[in-house]
């Protein structure tokens, strides 16, 4: 039977289903990641620059339109796409460099979900080293989340 019969739409929606997977996935290793991120020299480094800028109001904007991005990524097709996976990455980072409570919180969080999970991975991957898991993890994220979006576009353009 060829592709375009009725296996063929079988396929495409067995394909379909594993795209959308692969995209959660990434969005789930984003969210690990994001916190181990801030908490090495890349986090720091992201710091540093958010607190040197003289005007405190620029990490609580910038902090603000990334949540923007990342709601509205979500919100065109309910799956995180690279946009997405980004902002979840770089969030805590950004955080960190919020003066007051909001920084706070977000830092409180994102540490929460990294504490769910860490132990387990750890134990996986076989190493504690916080850049090991980092890289690892941020990686994994985002070439999930470009094999999924290159894989949706496809299929959206064969459909």
């Amino acid at each position: 039977m060829s592709r375009g019969g009725m296996g063929g739409g079988r396929f495409k929606a067995f394909r379909s289903k594993g795209v959308r997977v692969l995209a959660w996935t990434s969005m789930g290793a984003a969210l690990v990641g994001g916190p181990l991120i801030a908490g090495m020299f890349l986090g720091d480094a992201i710091d540093a620059v958010l607190t040197a800028i003289p005007w405190s109001w620029i990490a609580p904007v910038l902090l603000g339109i990334m949540f923007v991005v990342f709601v509205v990524d979500l919100l065109v097709d309910w799956e995180p796409n690279r946009k997405a996976i980004w902002m979840l990455l770089l969030g805590p980072s950004v955080a960190r460099a919020v003066p007051g409570g909001l920084g706070d919180d977000i830092t409180g969080w994102s540490g929460a979900a990294l504490d769910a999970v860490a132990g387990p991975l750890r134990e996986w991957l076989g190493t504690g080293s916080p850049i090991a898991l980092a890289l690892f993890v941020s990686v994994a994220a985002v070439l999930m989340a470009r094999r999924s979006i290159g894989s949706a576009n496809a299929s959206l353009a064969g459909a």
